[in-house]
């Protein structure tokens, strides 16, 4: 396997895409396990899809690598004796460094479109494992947003 080499920055936003194995989906089943398995980190946004994750995570002390590990690891340990396996993970995670305040708006986006994506919803403030409801309260978007069709959100985003 090839050594990744990532770049390391504290006091960075990060947009990360974690995805189970196989693509189980198990995530939502029990959100509860997901949130005790982030204690260390605050995260910025997110949303929980049944089999994969995105959020924007301020890194500080210690890399993303090992935030990620921690994370995997912590929610590993709650979650396998309920689904029964022993790798639920796939191997690595997508990452992204957000480099000016377009980025992130850019990404915001993305995050809190991803069920309407998916299909999981037709109104992206139908889905509950989304920081959108947050963000609407604090006006950063209107009632009506991501619900209009044609939105594209064209890049990379690690699915």
């Amino acid at each position: 396997m090839k050594l990744l080499r990532r770049f390391d920055l504290r006091d960075a936003y990060y947009f990360i895409t974690v995805v189970t194995r196989r693509r189980r989906k198990f995530l939502t089943d029990d959100i509860d396990i997901f949130w005790k398995s982030w204690k260390e980190n605050k995260l910025f946004a997110w949303v929980i899809l049944p089999d994969h994750f995105h959020v924007i995570v301020k890194i500080e002390e210690i890399g993303i690598s090992e935030v990620i590990h921690r994370f995997k690891l912590q929610y590993y340990h709650r979650i396998s004796s309920v689904i029964g396996s022993d790798k639920i993970w796939q191997n690595r995670f997508w990452d992204h460094i957000i480099r000016n305040e377009k980025d992130m708006n850019n990404h915001l986006d993305y995050i809190h479109f991803n069920p309407v994506k998916h299909g999981y919803v037709n109104d992206p403030f139908h889905y509950e494992h989304s920081s959108l409801a947050q963000y609407y309260q604090q006006s950063y978007y209107k009632r009506d947003w991501g619900v209009k069709e044609g939105l594209d959100f064209g890049g990379e985003f690690g699915e």
